[in-house]
């Protein structure tokens, strides 16, 4: 298991380099995290639809929903809640704030292309039955209708989940301890109900083509509103307090001061 420390030059680390990596190595790396959510957006609404008791369904579901995060984390696609965490290499001073935020514009916008690919996969190859198809409609319709600021709140605390299961799999060492690290958050995120921009780029554009009651509109505000929940609740509250705990931790009058007590 790595240290605190390690964890957070490792987030440090990984926010420089997405600033500075190749745009369209970015940009596949995008789509394929989008493509990634909906597969386990896919297999959640299979559960829910086919599962005569609707509790256990959504629990059978939120159980195979984090198979998505895992295929992210395994092979090194970028999602952008996750990568939200990345300014932590803005706020230790390694990259400037401008460059982070393009990068993650790209990410986010690359992430839409991946979720309407495979909404449109998913329409075409027919593997949405009438009762899927009235569960993700249902949940696009839901999901538009919220008050806005509600729908705010619930994405903040969507990616404060989010980002603190996905630091909890950073810190393992091995394939199977970053899997189960990150398995019960993710798991506890779809059971929430919670507001996620790229799970919702899918369940949205997927609703909309099935003739969910829902705007274009409608769709758009909600894809705002809840790109920044997700960016204040990942960058600002959880990389923030982690910031400030590390920057306290490693502070020189901490250690000196630790220093004179076991002395």
């Amino acid at each position: 298991m790595k240290t605190y420390n390690e964890i957070i030059d490792y987030i440090t680390a990984a926010g420089k380099s997405k600033t500075e990596r190749n745009e369209r190595a970015l940009i596949i790396q995008g789509v394929l995290a989008g493509m990634f959510i909906a597969m386990g957006a896919i297999a959640y609404f299979r559960l829910v639809a086919y599962t005569a008791d609707p509790g256990i369904g959504k629990f059978l579901g939120a159980l195979i929903f984090p198979a998505g995060i895992m295929a992210i984390l395994l092979v090194g696609a970028e999602l952008f809640t996750s990568d939200c965490m990345g300014i932590m290499s803005v706020f230790r001073n390694r990259v400037k704030l401008g460059s982070f935020m393009r990068m993650l514009t790209i990410v986010l916008l690359s992430n839409l292309a991946g979720a309407v690919i495979m909404a449109l996969l998913s329409t075409g190859a027919g593997i949405f039955s009438e009762a899927m198809v009235e569960a993700v409609t249902g949940s696009a319709v839901a999901k538009t209708a919220m008050p806005i600021s509600q729908m705010l709140i619930s994405a903040v605390l969507c990616n404060i989940i989010v980002c603190s299961g996905v630091m909890m799999a950073y810190s393992a060492k091995t394939v199977a301890g970053k899997l189960i690290a990150v398995w019960f958050p993710i798991a506890v995120f779809v059971l929430s109900g919670t507001e996620h921009i790229v799970a919702n780029m899918f369940y949205l554009v997927m609703g909309f083509i099935n003739g969910a009651e829902i705007t274009i509109a409608s769709i758009l505000v909600s894809f705002v509103v809840v790109t920044i929940g997700n960016f204040i609740g990942g960058a600002l509250i959880v990389t923030g307090a982690h910031y400030f705990i590390e920057k306290d931790m490693n502070a020189p009058e901490k250690k000196i001061s630790d220093q004179g007590r076991a002395a």
